[in-house]
């Protein structure tokens, strides 16, 4: 059985995101503290947290590093549960029972390290972001080849997660790891699946839920299959996904965060403060 999904695919907005949460591991949008918002004060503090905490927790805060084997910070919901007060604190004065130090540096410094803290754990919409987003949307639509399977704003793909809300929710990191390393986002709502038409074509799919005794299956084309009993003979899983995993040998470095900044300026709805734009000035907006 087959029902024709209608055209405009903004009808396919709730079905399809809830997947894309699943896919992509995305959270409700979170609220941005004050201190996220200073790019010049996050810029700072990332020189002085590779000079002073990158030994335990990493340069980039993925923790398991050091003798203190420090936690990821940018995973960590202490970090983004406490109010910036509370971090500057933690770098303040340390943590007690823990291998976390005190620092004892002027106020100055202090909230500049908590300001780049905050940025790891920041969604991408919220922080300064290298690249140029319009460059980002022209690879996006062209060379990466992103909308053949991925939707924004109604526009694009059936085969991948809607990326409309991604830059409210993924932080920088979840979307270049995304990027460059798909085989390891979860494949809910998105496993590779190919039909076999009547007149013997074959159309590559996902599926969107399967048991033992049903399918239903998003093809390329935006129809909606639902396959039941015998019927899903007609579908195979594929042994492989849809998106490109050499993404790292096509895209040059900077059209890599050209097209991160362009993710990174997607929501659905405005932050509750105007976002970070990218360091090459590029509008906030989808352009």
């Amino acid at each position: 059985m087959r029902i024709r999904v209608p055209v405009f695919a903004l009808a396919l907005s709730a079905f399809l995101t809830s997947a894309a949460d699943a896919q992509l591991g995305a959270r409700q949008p979170v609220s941005v503290p004050p201190l996220v918002r200073n790019p010049a004060a996050v810029e700072a503090g990332q020189a002085r947290f590779k000079q002073l905490c990158s030994g335990c927790h990493g340069a980039r805060g993925e923790g398991g590093q050091g003798e203190g084997q420090g936690p990821n910070l940018a995973t960590s919901w202490e970090v983004r549960r406490a109010t910036d007060a509370q971090l500057s604190g933690f770098i303040r004065n340390g943590v007690p029972g823990s291998a976390m130090p005190p620092f004892a540096l002027p106020g100055e410094q202090i909230t500049e390290l908590a300001a780049f803290v905050r940025s790891l754990n920041a969604p991408a919409g919220s922080v300064p972001v290298p690249g140029d987003a319009a460059a980002g949307e022209a690879l996006f639509r062209g060379k990466a080849g992103c909308a053949e399977c991925h939707m924004i704003r109604g526009h694009g793909g059936y085969l991948g997660s809607d990326l409309s809300n991604v830059g409210a929710t993924q932080r920088v990191d979840e979307l270049r790891e995304a990027i460059l390393n798909p085989a390891r986002l979860s494949s809910e709502g998105f496993r590779s699946v190919v039909l076999q038409s009547a007149d013997g074509k074959s159309i590559r799919g996902v599926a969107k839920h399967y048991s033992n005794w049903s399918m239903q299956v998003l093809d390329e084309n935006g129809r909606l299959h639902l396959l039941h009993g015998p019927e899903m003979k007609q579908a195979k899983f594929a042994n492989t996904i849809w998106m490109p995993d050499d993404y790292a040998q096509r895209l040059s470095a900077a059209e890599l965060d050209n097209l991160l900044a362009y993710l990174s300026r997607q929501a659905v709805r405005p932050p509750d403060t105007e976002p970070a734009p990218s360091r090459a000035g590029s509008r906030p907006e989808e352009n």
